[in-house]
């Protein structure tokens, strides 16, 4: 990450020369679009800072992110400015990654960089709902007051999505192992079984022919059926890239149940976003421009990305998701009565914790029904297996015995 020679031009024609820290020229023009000065050169320090080792950018945990946000919090609390803050726990933190990031943001604060124009870095969590908060910090003079406002946000988040995953994980793997030991079952065990019985002039069961039809069809053409879904995805893929469809996106929606908790899901992350935002005395158009990124579904996003737009255009929040799909109408009423009454922020909160809740409860069903219902299944498919392999064995041990009274 190297530094940079910068000349601004301040709004009384001054000019004024800044060493800046950043990952490269593109990332500080961005991080100076909203500044005052206005940034009119850079230049590349070949002489200073040193090269860092780039631990293959990967996001920072919700964890370390928190305990950061936490001990900012208490040394801000305690009095303490904040580019000394920044020093203590900078002096306190391990070699890695998030450090590198921290130096970064030390370094161009130092240079006269504003707190939330120096958080820039993608690998942090949530980077333009935190930068939002640092703004609303700076312009209100409540900084630690909004920064443990968004730490709790952010543990929420991060619970809710721990929740979702943990819960999810194992139907998840049930499901893979199941379909794994069928495809090894039926690639690998059964056209055994073909072999051995094809040395008896014996009729086979049309149960066990259908089974062992079916597995030799899909040894001897694995390859073809693979190739055949990977040419499908990439097609689907160049559709999305090329033309601009949403298939995948879309098709999560669609999936029983699944696609509502998705739904939800991205509902609460909303509103909680929201809340947190607008709290802090960022304007609603300005709240839900960055709210509505945190929708990772592109196909939910694509059916939102327009509300921004129309509030500027003087319609109210709730007006504006009556015609989204996927909100519910519960929630637009909600969001009305929030708007009417002034408590737009306690709402979007309660709104939050309901779908928290819902999601929860949605879960553990899920997790209760899927289960018994996996194991019917393998259970059924497993039995069929058996059924069709053991039958001719029976039907071969009558055709021996009376084989062998014929002989007699």
């Amino acid at each position: 990450m190297p530094f940079y020679n910068c000349k601004y031009i301040t709004d009384d024609g001054s000019v004024i020369k800044k060493v800046v820290f950043a990952d490269s020229k593109s990332e500080l023009t961005k991080s100076n679009a909203n500044s005052n000065e206005k940034l009119i050169s850079i230049r590349r320090n070949l002489f200073k800072g040193i090269t860092y080792i780039d631990l293959f950018k990967k996001k920072i945990k919700y964890t370390e992110f928190l305990l950061f946000n936490q001990k900012l919090i208490t040394l801000l609390k305690s009095g303490v400015p904040f580019i000394r803050a920044m020093e203590i726990i900078l002096s306190n933190t391990d070699k890695g990654n998030f450090k590198e990031i921290l130096k970064k943001v030390y370094h161009n604060i130092k240079n006269g960089v504003q707190i939330s124009d120096a958080f820039i870095s993608n690998q942090l969590p949530f980077i333009n709902i935190y930068r939002a908060t640092l703004l609303a910090g700076e312009k209100s003079g409540n900084l630690e007051v909004l920064l443990e406002k968004f730490n709790v946000y952010l543990e929420k988040i991060s619970n809710l999505k721990k929740k979702v995953f943990s819960s999810l994980a194992y139907p998840v793997i049930l499901l893979v192992f199941m379909f794994l030991m069928l495809f090894l079952i039926l690639v690998f065990a059964i056209p055994k079984f073909e072999e051995f019985y094809s040395g008896f002039n014996a009729d086979l069961p049309k149960m066990t022919g259908i089974l062992i039809g079916f597995s030799v069809w899909l040894k001897n053409n694995i390859l073809i059926i693979i190739l055949f879904f990977l040419l499908i995805y990439f097609f689907l893929k160049i559709l999305e890239k090329r033309f601009g469809f949403i298939i995948f996106d879309k098709m999560i929606t669609k999936i029983p149940y699944i696609g509502k908790i998705v739904e939800e899901n991205s509902l609460s992350v909303f509103s909680r976003t929201l809340a947190i935002l607008i709290s802090g005395g960022i304007p609603v158009p300005e709240s839900t421009e960055i709210a509505i990124n945190t929708f990772s579904n592109r196909y939910m996003f694509k059916n939102i990305e327009s509300i921004p737009d129309k509030i500027r255009e003087g319609m109210l929040l709730s007006q504006t998701l009556e015609n989204v799909k996927f909100v519910p109408g519960i929630m637009v009423e909600i969001i009305r009565v929030g708007e009417t009454s002034g408590s737009l922020v306690e709402v979007l909160e309660k709104n939050g914790d309901y779908y928290e809740n819902t999601i929860n409860t949605k879960i553990n069903s899920l997790i209760s029904l899927i289960e018994p219902i996996m194991i019917m299944i393998l259970g059924l498919v497993i039995a069929f297996m058996l059924i069709s392999i053991y039958l001719p064995i029976f039907n071969l041990v009558n055709v021996v015995d009376n084989v062998g009274k014929f002989g007699g």
